[in-house]
């Protein structure tokens, strides 16, 4: 029999009303690959982290927080480059192998449960890296950049999404921190950019706002313990949107 956290997260991730919540609020923004709710990633997020990792068939990239794998898989199938994928959630680890294995892309990407701070890989053994609003949830973020930064080969990009945070958020569970560009300095990397990702605000409430609209649906299709968390985080998220600036950032390791 499957673990209610298994089938409490599978049911988020393959919701049809999930699915087409997003695809409404995020209209042009919706990407294929993308895994709502959980990924709040936009075409053009998916996009700018592409352009600046640039892979190549020969390269390995690192998906960090990669939560059911959607940007790794994405990648193989544009660029036919190997990605080592990790997350701290086995649940979302399984999910992702699963999904990679589907597409017929199980031979081309990774899975690793594992820490940020200590990911047990090589020195200098990727070639890029990417993160999509991950690192607000790591406890001590200067121990996981150091890491990442040990990771990466010397030159190599690390770009992605992350939520700054000027007050304690009740919905995510997360401390306010906002000095990423300092700890991207103390950690080894040269900060290229770094600046406000474009209409994260409208589109984050419209979904959310969608997700309540449609609470009748989503009993349906949810595991409870699904349906409890997503409609709470739903309602309350909205109401911290204020507090917080989501950053697309483009870092290199020196």
């Amino acid at each position: 029999m499957e673990s209610d956290a298994y089938l409490s997260y599978r049911s988020a991730i393959t919701s049809p009303t999930v699915r087409a919540v997003w695809m409404k609020a995020y209209g042009a923004q919706f990407w294929d690959d993308a895994e709502p709710p959980w990924s709040m990633a936009t075409k053009d997020d998916v996009s700018f982290v592409a352009d600046v990792l640039n892979p190549k068939p020969s390269s390995v990239i690192a998906d960090l927080g990669c939560g059911a794998g959607g940007f790794g898989r994405h990648i193989v199938r544009a660029t036919e480059a190997r990605v080592a994928s990790i997350d701290a959630n086995p649940i979302a680890v399984r999910c992702a192998r699963e999904r990679a294995a589907e597409a017929g892309l199980q031979d081309r990407i990774s899975f690793v449960t594992g820490d940020l701070a200590a990911t047990g890989w090589s020195d200098a053994q990727f070639d890029g890296a990417a993160s999509f609003d991950v690192l607000m949830f790591v406890p001590d973020k200067l121990a996981a950049l150091k890491e990442i930064a040990r990771v990466l080969k010397p030159g190599a990009p690390f770009a992605g999404m992350v939520f700054e945070f000027w007050s304690d958020s009740r919905s995510l569970s997360v401390s306010a921190f906002s000095d990423y560009p300092a700890a991207f300095a103390q950690a080894g990397f040269t900060v290229e950019q770094y600046e406000e990702a474009p209409d994260w605000r409208r589109l984050l409430t419209d979904s959310l706002r969608g997700l309540v609209s449609h609470e009748t649906e989503l009993t349906r299709e949810l595991h409870p313990a699904a349906h409890a968390r997503m409609l709470q985080w739903a309602r309350t998220r909205p109401g911290e949107l204020d507090d917080s600036r989501r950053v697309r950032f483009c870092v290199r390791r020196g």
